[in-house]
């Protein structure tokens, strides 16, 4: 961002000591400092507007953070809780959620990113006891390493109680969305 700032409209060797100064040459100066100010205000409004913040959230709005070094980084835990029935997977509640079943669960998906971005999901799955269905949206293309799944139907059986990785992503806005296990029967 350039500056608006023009410090050589300001005349530093006004007034001249020892003769008689024009009050015009007076009324140029303070006004081109006055204006100076008010641009430096409004410079400084929307640096502190528009910066990264160090001890709050930032909300970059979609805007490209190109050439970065992550280090000590994590993601944000969305928990679901004991549910059955609809479950909605919310893109904007974070890309690792999980999910303890006390019946067969119907997947839907929201907020995934336009296309040309990818969206993902994790989704961390407990059944607590018995073997329980999972259903799918038909917008869903089921790997072959899905347990329980043929890629045929929209509906898995996760086999026994245990804990299960899965992986959910879309790169068209969930026009499309990929779906492979990272993990099977986790005890």
């Amino acid at each position: 961002m350039a500056s608006n700032i023009v410090p050589g409209n300001i005349d530093g060797t006004y007034p001249v000591a020892g003769q008689d100064n024009s009050s015009q040459g007076f009324r140029d100066n303070f006004n081109a400092i006055k204006n100076n100010f008010t641009q430096a205000k409004t410079e400084i409004e929307a640096l502190q507007s528009n910066k990264a913040n160090l001890n709050a959230s930032n909300d970059f709005s979609g805007n490209i953070i190109a050439d970065a070094e992550l280090k000590d980084n994590s993601e944000t835990v969305y928990a679901h809780g004991l549910k059955d029935g609809t479950i909605t997977l919310n893109h904007e509640n974070g890309h690792y959620q999980t999910l303890t079943t006390s019946g067969t669960i119907t997947l839907g998906f929201l907020n995934l990113p336009a296309t040309g971005k990818l969206g993902r999901i994790i989704l961390d799955v407990t059944v607590a006891s018995t073997a329980h269905t999972i259903t799918i949206p038909s917008a869903v293309l089921v790997a072959g390493n899905v347990s329980g799944g043929d890629g045929s139907s929209d509906t898995i059986t996760v086999p026994t109680s245990g804990r299960y990785l899965y992986e959910f992503m879309s790169p068209d806005g969930g026009t499309t969305i990929l779906m492979h296990q990272l993990g099977n029967n986790y005890i």
